[in-house]
């Protein structure tokens, strides 16, 4: 974890006084502290995503984590200019930058693979894929990758963009080679090194993680919610974490209304079970499954000049990105 630094009171003392300013300033100019998850509730709750911090996202498969953690990334790249390192260690890039798509352009991902698309989409990409194509996502697809490599590619981006904030898909696909240790240990290690590395370079890191494997018989009436317990190594990670959140969508297990009668056919729900500082909390989104979208977001104003048919879209875009010659009409 490094060496020890003795810190006197005064010192310590300027360190807090300088903080409540800073996050003061940040309160009065955007009222969140840290970087916006793009959806409102949940930054009233956790504060944004702070600089120095650890944010466990936890979900079981099917239930839109990998859906939620793109919105956010999506959110953050059409509000902001920040660097965004995205690691993606179970899939090639090219699927998560294709579900991504989907989610920024509202188009069925079936569509973005297959083809197919309508008038109206094609419309949407001619005018959105422009203004997208330089901005600062950098998806590094790395197959378990190993620790030190998640390290080195997080230290040396840092010093190419200076402040960035880094997603990384899949805590457990983070792979220790030739390091021995049961699988506790592993988790332990790799949580506190990405502790240690958003404390040291002064940047937030947003980890999805797996459930362990009794998750679906833990019942909160009958609710099937997911909590601290749930999580692989749960010890390790509220340790380490600064927040977890567990990604949950009632309607796989058949559940259509909540406690209070209201409609939770195609919602999300967030449910925040560590929060330092802040009462933990849970939130209720939209998702839309097709695209994987979260949350309700503007249609940008990109959008509103539309080419007259499909062809002059797809020449648009093949115009601009300098494509070559092919006919899929």
């Amino acid at each position: 974890m490094g060496n020890l630094e003795n810190t006197g009171m005064r010192e310590m003392v300027g360190k807090c006084v300088s903080k409540l300013a800073e996050k003061a300033a940040s309160e009065s100019s955007s009222g969140v502290l840290g970087i916006s998850s793009g959806f409102r509730q949940l930054d009233r709750r956790i504060g944004g995503f702070e600089n120095g911090k650890v944010y466990v996202v936890g979900g079981r498969p099917s239930m839109g984590r990998d859906d939620f953690m793109l919105s956010v990334v999506d959110n953050i790249l059409r509000h902001t200019e920040l660097p965004i390192l995205l690691f993606t260690t179970n899939k090639r890039k090219t699927d998560s930058f294709s579900r991504l798509m989907s989610i920024h352009f509202s188009i069925p991902t079936t569509k973005i693979y297959e083809g197919g698309l309508e008038l109206e989409e094609w419309c949407r990409l001619d005018k959105g894929l422009k203004t997208i194509a330089d901005v600062p996502l950098f998806i590094y697809d790395s197959l378990t990758p190993s620790l030190h490599e998640v390290m080195e590619t997080i230290r040396n981006y840092v010093r190419e963009k200076g402040e960035i904030i880094v997603f990384i898909d899949c805590l457990q696909m983070i792979d220790l080679r030739n390091e021995n240790g049961n699988p506790s240990e592993r988790t332990a290690k790799v949580m506190a090194s990405l502790k240690q590395m958003a404390i040291q370079e002064n940047l937030p890191v947003i980890v999805g993680s797996m459930l362990n494997n009794t998750a679906d018989i833990h019942e909160k009436n009958g609710s099937k919610r997911p909590d601290l317990t749930s999580l692989s190594d749960s010890n390790y990670m509220e340790e380490f974490a600064d927040v977890i959140m567990f990604v949950h969508r009632p309607e796989q297990y058949r559940i259509y209304k909540d406690e209070n009668g209201q409609n939770l056919h195609g919602k999300i729900q967030i449910l925040v079970r560590k929060n330092v500082f802040r009462p933990v909390c849970e939130i209720t989104l939209h998702y839309q499954q097709k695209t994987g979208a979260v949350g309700t977001k503007e249609e940008a104003s990109l959008f509103v000049t539309k080419p007259a048919k499909v062809e002059e879209a797809f020449e648009n875009l093949m115009e601009a990105f300098d494509l070559e010659e092919v006919v899929p009409f």
